[in-house]
């Protein structure tokens, strides 16, 4: 793996200048398919052979300078090895019990492995609602940090045995592994996969099937039969891997489908060779650019549901200012306040947000918006959402000033807002659930769509500015105001 035309990173992050002292840092995934496979007599085994190949290629990564996180499923797999299972169990206790057997023995063999090329390594068992608090998700960032600087290699899972709700779908591990390379600001996401490519088909089905050497925008990838796991023993399959590169891309990450038979790979993309696999282009986000860390914790969120708006809301969006309800088609999900859902127009997601109201108060609003269908007959435009929502900004900013919004944890909560846009009878019905005329603030919107990020700059281009234009909201302004070091 030379370093001839080696891939440079899309942004070489301030922060980790000392941490990395040069080197890149790459985040691999490896599933159940790659760490198992049949003996000659159908039954399952530890694949030693891709395993061993894997190690090979981290402790060369190491050697040059590069750091590697690997995302490792397989507990469950290896639990069912463990204890004679012939197959994955199918109930959720079943599951949690071989995650919680297996889990021992996995790291047991990385660690022997390991030991081999002189490399230590560091477990760390997360749960997606890790992410979901931003404490707990610095927590994580820093634990990974320091192993880094330490030169540790730290391998990470998701905690089977105890994430309930997320054991039904093991693909997630997938989605964990792109959250976690925007988490620690990667160069590269690896996801390895039983196929050189993705295709324009599915190759085992579609003799016809061609391989997809570059995608510069995961959203106009239009390919059936993606769905199924080809493994029996993991439940991933390549329709979760195109959901992690997307994450990943705009977070500024690039990310490689590559063969986990053959690891080499991982080293062929890194150095410029399109034959190592699949290379989903990074495209940063600018309001990653500009939110920092906030940013990055709204990519790494699990989504609770998904939020259509028209032409004016994604007009909005591109511009960066707040999103309005008025603009709001409709909503989806079971979302609560502070929450987050992907932004949909025309039917694709164009960003994500954190909302402000529930799902249920958005839903039973749009049933009484059209209900009431009101209508201005001398055609003049209505300006009193605006001035309302404004009212409900600059209270909030001189209570902010003031220091009274300050309740546990010292933030402005989606609750709070609520409240002062209750007291400013901001709610389109009153006595019943309301929804503020704010739905999102600016800052609490990122971009995830490479045609939306385009259009943003064709925008700020027609406006002669360099820079896209950020309503705070008092959560923003508070995050500027302690100058809270993400660095």
């Amino acid at each position: 793996m030379a370093d001839v035309g080696r891939m440079q990173p899309a942004r070489s992050p301030p922060r980790r200048a000392s941490m990395t002292k040069g080197g890149q840092i790459h985040v691999i995934k490896v599933g159940t398919s790659t760490l198992l496979t049949n003996d000659e007599n159908g039954a399952q085994q530890a694949n030693l052979s891709n395993i061993a190949r894997l190690i090979e290629v981290i402790a060369a990564l190491r050697k040059k300078g590069d750091h590697v996180i690997l995302v490792s499923s397989g507990a469950v797999g290896m639990g069912c090895l463990k204890l004679g299972l012939k197959e994955r169990p199918k109930n959720l206790g079943g599951k949690q019990a071989m995650a919680a057997a297996g889990q021992s023995r996995l790291m047991r063999l990385y660690e022997d492995l390991f030991r081999v090329v002189n490399l230590q390594v560091a477990q760390l068992l997360i749960v997606r609602e890790d992410f979901s608090d931003k404490l707990r998700f610095r927590a994580v960032r820093s634990t990974i940090d320091e192993l880094i600087r330490l030169g540790v290699v730290p391998i990470i899972n998701e905690n089977d045995s105890l994430a309930a709700p997320h054991l039904s779908n093991f693909g997630d591990n997938d989605t964990m592994a792109a959250m976690t390379a925007a988490l620690v600001e990667a160069d590269w996401l690896f996801l390895a996969t039983d196929v050189h490519f993705l295709y324009t088909a599915n190759p085992k089905t579609d003799p016809n099937a061609k391989p997809i050497y570059v995608v510069k925008d995961v959203a106009s990838l239009q390919i059936g039969g993606l769905e199924a796991s080809s493994s029996q023993w993991g439940t991933g399959g390549m329709a979760t891997k195109l959901i992690a590169a997307s994450i990943a891309v705009c977070a500024g990450v690039h990310c490689g489908l590559v063969n986990g038979a053959e690891p080499e790979r991982i080293g062929q993309l890194i150095a410029g060779n399109r034959e190592g696999g699949t290379h989903f282009e990074a495209r940063l986000s600018p309001d990653v650019i500009g939110e920092g860390m906030h940013g990055r914790w709204i990519l790494a969120l699990p989504l609770a549901g998904r939020v259509s708006i028209g032409p004016a809301g994604y007009n909005s969006v591109l511009r960066g200012n707040n999103l309005l309800f008025r603009d709001v088609l409709t909503a989806s999900g079971n979302f609560e306040p502070d929450q987050a859902v992907a932004l949909v127009s025309e039917g694709k997601e164009v960003a994500r947000a954190l909302l402000r109201s529930s799902c249920a108060s958005i839903a039973d609003a749009l049933k009484k918006r059209a209900d009431a269908q009101p209508s201005d007959k001398l055609g003049l435009k209505d300006f009193t959402s605006e001035l309302r929502a404004a009212g409900v900004f600059l209270d909030a900013y001189r209570s902010w000033r003031q220091g009274s919004h300050r309740g546990a944890k010292g933030e402005m909560t989606g609750e709070k807002i609520k409240q002062l846009g209750e007291q400013k009878g901001v709610e389109e019905n009153e006595g019943s659930s309301s929804v503020s005329e704010v739905v999102a603030w600016a800052s609490d919107i990122i971009l995830t769509s490479v045609g939306a990020m385009n259009e943003a700059e064709k925008v700020m281009s027609s406006t002669h500015s360099n820079k896209r234009g950020r309503s705070a909201s008092p959560d923003a302004l508070e995050r500027k105001s302690s100058k809270v070091n993400t660095a």
